[in-house]
């Protein structure tokens, strides 16, 4: 298993350091941390669906929507 390190604490995550009690933990958070970003699509692949009502500009996320229509829409 490539993304295991054991050493005298426990066992720690090769790709972003967190310390693990068991080697079962840092499973758990290897499947939750890191498999699933790296097979979620890429972000040239996605498409934004959130539009603006006000210029029809486009967004990935909810809070990118609001941050815009805060900065260039608020008077």
């Amino acid at each position: 298993m490539p993304y295991v390190e054991y050493d005298e604490v426990g066992a720690s995550c090769a790709e972003c350091g967190r310390l693990f009690r068991s080697a079962e933990d840092l499973d758990a958070h290897r499947r939750e941390s890191h498999v699933a970003a790296r097979t979620a699509a890429p972000a040239k692949s996605r498409v934004p669906t959130l539009a603006c009502s006000i210029c029809t500009r486009k967004f990935y996320s909810v809070a990118a929507l609001q941050d815009h229509t805060r900065k260039d829409h608020s008077t």
